[in-house]
């Protein structure tokens, strides 16, 4: 239960990072209209289309099964260090099924080997399993178990970054016809007198119900020509919306369960 409740904060983490990567006085808010947005309730006829994204929970909710990547890098400021991040979500509601596969990669200041993680957690019906190699635990969830954590996972709708949205053209992103927009954070440098290396945004939000399909920022910092750089990335990549996922207990999984006593 510990290597769960890892992993469903690690996506709080990862979401947060996306949120948080920089920070400005004139950034919108998650939930927020975006300026440029116009009136997202009342939007002009053959003008420009709504920039705000339904939060991320609620725009997943809204899938009959889907896979969804996010990624975040992190490198600096000594040029040796550096981290990442990778969550790989499947769900299937045909099933009542979801997993997560969670590797994560760092290497400190200095240099040196590089410190890995991997997780994996797979939810089907009531029964839940978590682990990865030949360590796994398998859990045989009562009803109001399952109900309760599921309550817990969708508490926090989510949206990330975006600051002064600019609508670039509709355009076909993984198969879903889409809006795509541009954006600059404001105001990055403005507190630590860091120069300005990379500030990008990009989005692409469904036509039909305004979920992020795709999502990239990226943002680089430096106090002074090739000096203290602080790299930083987020990517969010939404795949196989509505088509057949199929997800099954590994064979770990199995084994754990023949000695998990029935709640």
């Amino acid at each position: 239960m510990k290597k769960k409740m890892f992993l469903i904060l690690s996506l709080f983490v990862l979401l947060a990072l996306a949120c948080n990567l920089s920070s400005s006085p004139t950034s919108q808010s998650p939930g927020s209209a975006p300026q440029g947005s116009g009136n997202p309730s009342n939007p002009k006829a053959g003008g420009t289309p709504q920039a705000n994204p339904v939060g991320i929970n609620e725009g997943l909710s809204s899938l009959n099964s889907y896979q969804m990547t996010i990624n975040y890098k992190s490198a600096g400021p000594d040029p040796s260090e550096s981290s990442s991040m990778v969550m790989e979500m499947q769900r299937s509601q045909d099933q009542d099924a979801r997993y997560t596969h969670v590797t994560q990669s760092s290497v400190k200041k200095g240099g040196g080997s590089p410190s890995n993680s991997d997780s994996n957690y797979y939810e089907i019906g009531n029964d839940a399993c978590d682990g990865s190699g030949t360590d796994w635990t398998y859990t045989k969830q009562l009803p109001n178990q399952k109900e309760m954590n599921e309550l817990f996972q969708n508490m926090i709708s989510m949206t990330p970054l975006i600051d002064n949205p600019t609508f670039v053209a509709q355009e076909t992103i993984n198969g879903i016809p889409s809006n795509h927009f541009t954006f600059k954070i404001s105001g990055v440098g403005a507190k630590s007198g860091a120069a300005v290396n990379a500030n990008q945004g990009d989005y692409w939000l469904a036509v039909d119900g305004r979920y992020i399909v795709k999502y990239g920022l990226v943002l680089e910092t430096s106090m002074g020509p090739s000096v203290d750089v602080i790299h930083q990335e987020v990517s969010i990549d939404l795949t196989q919306v509505n088509q057949p996922v199929n997800i099954v207990f590994p064979q770990g999984c199995l084994d754990a369960s023949k000695v998990t006593p029935t709640p």
